[in-house]
């Protein structure tokens, strides 16, 4: 009875290690997985002198090469709350092997917790005089900006911006953004106004034109303010996104009709 009781005791501690090593790995697989990201870099100007960057995932370095006004690329990157993205210098020296030294510095910092999506498009801003960049994060998952739609960016430092699509009105602050809650399922022309009302309360008209909306595209509109001498004081930018993979698109879509998207 006693040898019975023993055997018992040693599969019961090799069952209960068994099981916890098991559970050891699936945390570590569901942490791993957590921390996977995709990341779309895109440059807001890009500079004169192309750095050479790279995102550390796990312990490999991986290049990013961001496109100008175009976030169409996406970049699978294992990581946690931040990113560094890193400037890549190369030395005169060189190490043991009689090969150049290499070393890594930060270009831009940023925060991926902005929002709970991991579809992230992330615009950078580069300062030439300090040779890093500010980065603007964006939801661009097929819930947070699905096809159909699109986002305003209010790039100004003390305007209102006043959005009217049709019927349909919304507002984007100084310095903030707001996904239109209108989303297009079809190919449709539809009448734009946007006015620019700055502190004092003087209003300017920006846009007012009519645009074709389609299912499959997405766009983030920039409004941003020209210098003084400027004949204009706003200009609006943006960058078109194509649907790559329609079918995934819609089952995403439909699971957003009758929901507004997040702003």
């Amino acid at each position: 009875m006693l040898v019975l009781i023993g055997l018992t005791s040693i599969c019961f501690a090799a069952n209960t290690e068994s099981k916890d090593a098991k559970n050891s790995q699936n945390n570590k697989k569901s942490t791993k997985e957590e921390n996977n990201y995709n990341l779309r870099f895109a440059w807001w100007e890009q500079p004169t002198s192309i750095p050479d960057l790279y995102v550390l995932s796990g312990n490999k370095y991986i290049s990013v090469s961001p496109r100008n006004m175009s976030m169409s690329q996406s970049l699978g990157v294992n990581c946690e709350e931040k990113v560094d993205l890193l400037r890549k210098l190369i030395s005169e020296e060189k190490d043991n092997n009689g090969r150049p030294k290499e070393s890594y510095e930060v270009y831009a910092s940023i925060n991926l917790t902005q929002t709970e999506s991991r579809d992230l498009g992330i615009l950078l801003v580069p300062n030439k005089q300090k040779n890093i960049a500010g980065a603007r994060v964006f939801d661009f998952s097929a819930r947070g900006f699905p096809y159909g739609s699109f986002i305003v960016v209010n790039f100004t430092r003390n305007s209102k911006i006043n959005c009217l699509i049709d019927d349909t009105k919304f507002s984007v602050i100084p310095g903030g953004f707001t996904v239109c809650p209108k989303v297009f399922t079809s190919r449709t022309v539809a009448h734009v106004d946007m006015t620019a009302i700055n502190a004092e309360g003087l209003e300017n008209k920006i846009v007012s034109t009519k645009a074709v909306f389609k299912q499959g595209m997405r766009t983030l509109y920039f409004i941003v303010e020209l210098p003084q001498q400027a004949t204009t004081q706003y200009d609006v930018r943006c960058i078109i996104d194509i649907d790559s993979n329609p079918s995934k698109s819609s089952e995403n879509s439909d699971d957003l009709k009758g929901k507004s998207p997040k702003s």
